[in-house]
């Protein structure tokens, strides 16, 4: 009987000499990492583009009548990579929008087509593939980058005399 009053009298100074921790306090984290945006200037987020009435004897080649136009993006963090996608219906050419005028006034094989100037102004570019993102660049310390754009009428057969109206959405991502 000894015996057993040792080994309970050993796991009685074991149990003591163990501490006991409560909880007192629970802390608990939230947050959030996001990729850096820009805006769109209001000035340029909704914009009309006139192409002007063109006479079909004025289509020298496939396209005519080019105007130049942008899209300006600000409160972009410095070094944000932005790339856009121009969303619209096409044509038989990726980069062309389709004439969505319809009825008997409807102009047929013409479309718009959307080209990505190098400045402001410029009425030259390299043609915008719809639906596909396309790199725009880094923002500067100004946190603000403009977007240079053209659009002008594309030729897609042979043309018959009509209105011609077309329309596109643009969205960016940014790294």
């Amino acid at each position: 009987m000894k015996h057993t009053k040792f080994i309970l009298a050993g796991v009685a100074l074991l149990a003591s000499s163990v501490s006991v921790f409560a909880a007192d306090a629970t802390l608990n984290f939230t947050g959030k990492i996001i990729l850096p945006t820009c805006t769109v200037t209001s000035g340029t987020s909704n914009q009309n583009i006139d192409l002007d009435s063109i006479k079909i004897t004025d289509f020298t080649g496939t396209t005519a009548n080019p105007k130049s136009f942008g899209v300006d993006l600000e409160s972009c963090a410095p070094g944000t990579k932005v790339s856009m996608t121009v969303n619209g219906t096409n044509d038989t050419v990726a980069s062309v929008l389709k004439n969505s005028a319809s009825g008997t006034g409807a102009a047929t094989y013409v479309g718009i087509q959307l080209l990505k100037a190098t400045n402001a102004g410029d009425t030259t570019g390299s043609a915008i593939t719809l639906g596909t993102a396309q790199s725009i660049g880094t923002v500067d310390s100004t946190n603000k980058m403009s977007i240079p754009m053209v659009a002008q009428y594309y030729k897609l057969g042979t043309l018959t005399a009509g209105s011609v109206a077309a329309s596109a959405t643009v969205n960016f991502t940014y790294n």
